[in-house]
């Protein structure tokens, strides 16, 4: 298993990454550059997550990332700087419209999250997993998924990669799922299993992950 570098580095790549194409003009994309991820605990979301960042090489943003991004914001503006000046008026207008629209009172994560996902989204070329990215990216050419699978079946996957017993497993799925239903209703104000707020519906308890991977390229 490969060793994952430091998050701060890995955020200060994306910076210069960004940086780099932040005055160049945006093609016409005739297929869409952003996938947000939702997903079930145990459904493999991350893992099928990492397949498509590697596959359409794009970059990866999980919660660890997101978190990390976050918190970097919060004394200083170089993330959400790296747009030019008409796109950081975009993501501002994007936070605001869903504020309105989900009829939100935004505490200061709330506003960095949005924000951060915004600018992600505006960038482009990315995979975002969870924090409601799907509920921020509405005026942003996204292709939402949601991952799930049957109960049984992410059990058994939680004992195997975790190491647990069945009984903990089971308590794993239940408080995971339980605390990303919490996440959104909290922030976003909506459902997070409604199956209309997303474009597809996958699920990896009768598709490999090659064949998730490959209806997802198909559907961008």
């Amino acid at each position: 298993m490969t060793k994952r570098r430091p998050i701060h580095k890995l955020i200060d790549e994306q910076i210069k990454r960004w940086e780099l194409g932040k005055h160049k003009e945006e093609p016409l994309a005739e297929t869409r550059s952003v996938i947000t991820i939702s997903r079930e605990s145990g459904s493999q979301g991350l893992e099928l997550a990492g397949m498509l960042s590697k596959a359409m090489e794009f970059d990866l943003f999980d919660n660890e990332i997101l978190e990390a991004m976050i918190e970097a914001s919060r004394n200083s503006r170089v993330l959400l700087e790296t747009l030019d000046e008409k796109k950081i008026g975009f993501v501002d207008d994007l936070v605001s419209s869903v504020v309105n629209e989900h009829h939100l009172w935004p505490d200061e994560y709330s506003k960095l999250l949005l924000k951060i996902i915004g600018t992600i989204g505006k960038h482009g070329r990315a995979v975002i997993v969870g924090r409601g990215a799907n509920f921020v990216l509405t005026r942003i050419n996204a292709l939402r998924i949601r991952i799930v699978a049957p109960f049984e079946i992410r059990k058994e996957y939680i004992m195997k990669t975790r190491g647990l017993s069945a009984e903990d497993a089971k308590k794993y799925v239940i408080s995971t799922d339980s605390n990303r239903n919490a996440f959104v209703k909290r922030y976003f104000n909506y459902n997070i299993s409604e199956p209309s707020y997303y474009d597809m519906v996958l699920n990896t308890g009768t598709l490999s992950l090659e064949k998730a991977v490959m209806l997802v390229r198909e559907a961008l």
